[in-house]
């Protein structure tokens, strides 16, 4: 842990400046729509939004990475991450449509739109973004986290510089519609980002099956192993970007050593893959089709009880009785 602290602190001062950075230019867009009647300019501000959100994001990772699971929660923190992407997805998703909805308003109707002042605050954001992508560029080969970050502060780069493009057609062409134009596209960019980031949070909440992980690589170092069968099931799950937990079931050959399968299997998923929680279970082929033959029994519980009735007494007040004899 000692030899991860000083870069854990690099790659937490270099995100936050990044971000403090990202949360000026946004203001500074902003400022920038209002004075020059704007809206691909308000746009972009929205874009430049969504990439605060994701440095806030990246950054509550690397803080929880090193909080350690406990009994209450097993996987660590790492779902509160996607929580704040989920949210986050959501809130760009409302942004987008309100920008092309101004858009479709705008395109019809006669909007004044200062070139010029446009074109200044949109040289002055892309400016600033170039040392934001600069700060980045190095830390983002370290970490997948960072290099999420790291493509946020690319691609706002390019909505930048879509803005400055935009803002020289209305100086030269006094085409006013250009604006309309460009804050659609930009919408429909922001649109397709934040549906992909609500997408891929729902599809970890609800503990879909992910393509990122190569089962057919793990099977290949897995199958090689001394005493083992077959492998007829592995789950993964996705507990956040990059980070996953694996459940194996094995059937063994007879008179296999399980301790060490078990160990073979942990070593390989923890070293070779980077797996931080690996479940593995060791059965017989024999009792393999007694599990198949098992049936889930389907009845209406309280949460956290048996289906099934104890036959307890109870006094006159309904209360269980527990008769102990010994």
């Amino acid at each position: 842990m000692s030899n991860n602290r000083p870069k854990r602190k690099k790659l937490i001062f270099y995100l936050s400046l990044s971000g403090l950075l990202s949360i000026m230019i946004f203001f500074i867009e902003w400022v920038g729509s209002k004075e020059s009647g704007s809206l691909a300019l308000f746009a972009d501000a929205g874009h430049i939004f969504a990439d605060i959100f994701a440095h806030i994001i990246s950054l509550f990772a690397l803080v929880i990475a090193s909080k350690k699971p406990n009994a209450k929660y097993p996987f660590g923190f790492h779902r509160f991450e996607v929580i704040a992407a989920f949210l986050n997805g959501l809130l760009l998703i409302a942004i987008s449509i309100f920008i092309l909805y101004e858009s479709y308003l705008r395109y019809y109707g006669n909007a004044d739109v200062e070139a010029e002042t446009m074109l200044v605050y949109s040289l002055i954001g892309f400016g600033i973004n170039l040392i934001s992508a600069g700060l980045l560029v190095g830390v983002s080969k370290t970490s997948l986290n960072l290099k999420s970050a790291y493509l946020h502060v690319l691609s706002d780069l390019l909505g930048t510089l879509a803005v400055i493009f935009g803002a020289l057609l209305i100086r030269f062409t006094g085409i006013k519609q250009v604006d309309s134009i460009l804050s659609i596209l930009l919408g429909l960019f922001i649109l397709k980002t934040s549906y992909g980031i609500v997408k891929e949070s729902i599809q970890i909440l609800i503990e879909a099956d992910t393509s990122e992980f190569d089962k057919d690589h793990l099977l290949s170092h897995i199958k090689v192993l001394n005493g083992i069968q077959s492998v007829p099931k592995i789950i993964v799950r996705k507990l956040t970007s990059g980070i996953f937990s694996v459940e194996i079931q094995v059937a063994a050959k007879e008179n296999a050593n399980r301790d060490k399968i078990t160990f073979e299997i942990h070593k390989v998923l923890k070293e070779e893959f980077g797996v931080p929680f690996v479940s593995v279970e060791i059965i017989s082929a024999a009792i393999l089709q007694k599990l198949d033959s098992l049936t889930i029994r389907e009845s209406e519980r309280e949460f956290g009880h048996h289906g099934h009735e104890h036959g307890h007494a109870h006094d006159h007040k309904g209360k269980p009785i527990h008769n102990h004899s010994h």
